[in-house]
This record gives C-alpha cells, structure tokens and sequence, in this order.
C-alpha cells in the first residue's frame, strides 16, 4: 500500500466512529429495504450470489445483503471500519468474511464473485483504472459491478460545486440544527462559515487525486468500456428513494449516481 493511500485510510479511521453511528441509523431506517431493492434489481443471476463489497465501511451493503442469503465478503483499508462491521453482523446474527485489504491489490483469485458493489470509495481512490481492473479481474464471467458514489470531489474547496455545497450545509444546519457527523448548530453563522473555510484547503491535501474536476459518472464509463466491461450504463441521480429529506438538503447538488457494467461472459 502506498503512503497515499495509507493516509486516506488513517482518515477513514479517524471518522470511524461516526460512520458507524450513522451505519446504525441507516441499517434500521427505509434505506436497508431501498437498496435491497436498488443492488439486486440490477443483478441477472438467480439464487446464491458472492458478493464483494469494496471498501465496506462498518458493514451495511455487506449486512443486507448477508440478510437476502448471499454469501458476501467485504474489505476494507481500515481495521477499526472492519471491528465495527465485525461487530454489527455478529449483532445482527450474519456470517460474513471481513478482510484488511487495499482495492488496488486484491487477494482473491480470478473469478471469483458474481457480484461486486462500492459505496462512496471510489472518489478517493488514487488509481481508477487499476483498481477497475482489479475488480473486472475477480468477476466471473457475465458478473456485474455496481458503483455508487457522487461527485464529492467537486464539492471541496476552489472546485464547481463549494459554493453551492457550504450554502446547503449551511441551510441544513439551520433547518435541522445538525449535521451528519455530529456537528451542532449554534445559531453563528459567521463562525460556521469561517470553520469550513478552515476546514475545506486542508482537505484538498489528502484526497486530491486524479479526478480533479472531471464530471462523473461519464468518466468512469469510458474508463470501464476502455478496459473491457460490456454493458456500461449509469444513472446520475438516485436518490428519490434512498435518501432522507436531510440528505437531499445537504448533498442535492451532487446526487448519488450508480454505475453498472458487466464482465464478459
């Protein structure tokens, strides 16, 4: 693993502990019976399914998948992300194969799974195409890849979407008096305004990587179809049914997208 990608995983750590609150929101509310539907409606194949869930976070895509009977196994770069996923199937009464792994290396074998599925991981990977590869790589044959992600990139500080981004934030906390990581509105605006100028630049040294300001989904589409998937579509926006009215206040200007492609059977 390089050093790069050891500091976004110490980030991931670092807000560990958040995400698993919000995990835990998130697996008893609507959202665990929407992408149910959202993940295996794109899926051809009947019966069992093996499912690798990158970049798996505290476990929820691995958990409710695990709850449909699918065999899943779920990686991710942190390990404290992994004892919060650990505990939460073993809560729940799941059998799942948690592993410490990095996307740009996978240790499995040729393919290996019929299902492949990432949430909010792939704006902050460092190598796009290798790790695309790597995933079409431990596809079988006639397997599907699923992406959701946003554009997050362009919401940091000096890109297209900061200004409209603090703007929403900011009507959030004041409609909501929160936000989704444990931050409470106490009626200064102004202070709000200046910690996320604070905030934003130093951001920017971590994650920048190759996306820059490139517009997705359509530039993971040529990046799929360059290196061989077949059937490469998305849809820019889906989160009608996924997200919750604080969610669309928040981050409506850069909706969850979804990418599906398939291996060539």
């Amino acid at each position: 693993m390089n050093k790069e990608q050891e500091k976004i995983n110490e980030l991931w750590t670092r807000g560990a502990e958040n995400y698993n609150r919000i995990i835990d929101d998130e697996i008893s509310s609507f959202r665990s019976e929407a992408w149910k539907k959202q993940i295996l409606g794109q899926v051809n194949t009947k019966g069992v399914l093996k499912i690798l869930d990158c970049g798996c976070g505290p476990g929820f895509f691995s958990c409710i998948m695990a709850q449909e009977g699918h065999h899943v196994t779920g990686i991710d770069g942190s390990e404290l992300m992994l004892s919060f996923a650990r505990e939460r199937a073993k809560r729940l009464g799941l059998s799942i194969d948690f592993r410490l792994m990095d996307c740009h290396e996978l240790e499995f074998a040729d393919n290996s799974f019929d299902l492949i599925i990432s949430r909010n991981v792939t704006h902050t990977l460092r190598y796009h195409k290798v790790v695309y590869s790597q995933w079409k790589r431990v596809l079988k044959p006639g397997g599907v890849l699923l992406i959701f992600d946003a554009n997050w990139h362009l919401s940091r500080y000096g890109y297209s979407e900061h200004d409209e981004s603090v703007r929403r934030y900011i009507e959030c906390m004041k409609k909501y008096g929160s936000d989704f990581s444990g931050n409470v509105y106490d009626g200064d605006e102004e202070a709000l305004r200046e910690r996320l100028k604070k905030h934003s630049p130093d951001e920017n040294e971590v994650w920048d990587n190759e996306l820059k300001d490139v517009i997705r989904p359509d530039w993971d589409a040529g990046i799929l179809l360059g290196i061989g998937f077949d059937n490469v579509s998305y849809d820019r926006d889906i989160i009608e049914d996924l997200w919750d009215d604080k969610e669309k206040c928040i981050y409506g200007n850069t909706p969850m997208f979804m990418i599906r492609a398939e291996k060539q059977a």
